[in-house]
């Protein structure tokens, strides 16, 4: 839900960074890897851009996080702060493991890794 990833975002201090508008939801999908596409036709909308695995990045701290991102033709990064373990969220397919979301700075730029690196 939109008002959840905003409430979580500002606790780190990282809804400055998100364009919220252009998210994909649960209330739009019942099927989570399809919210991914969701996202890039609103992002798209907007911005006027082409959005593919090469410039989406999902971050997420479960293994189903990992199967959205995957699933849904994204790259991840998963942040170990849950219930999963870090060697438990690479091994499903994390591109990127973080141990927190507490160096905003440390997101940027994994997000910035992944989003140049033609993946």
């Amino acid at each position: 839900m939109q008002r959840s990833a905003e409430i979580k975002l500002h606790a780190f201090g990282l809804d400055q960074y998100v364009d919220l508008a252009v998210g994909g939801y649960a209330s739009d999908d019942s099927h989570r890897p399809n919210l991914v596409g969701i996202a890039r036709h609103r992002a798209a909308a907007r911005y006027g851009k082409v959005f593919d695995r090469s410039n989406t990045v999902i971050i997420g701290d479960s293994l189903e996080d990992v199967r959205t991102g995957s699933e849904g033709g994204a790259t991840v990064i998963a942040v170990a702060s849950g219930t999963t373990m870090a060697d438990e969220l690479a091994e499903a397919g994390a591109d990127r493991v973080l141990d927190s979301l507490g160096d905003p700075a440390a997101v940027l730029h994994a997000i910035a890794e992944l989003a140049s690196d033609g993946r």
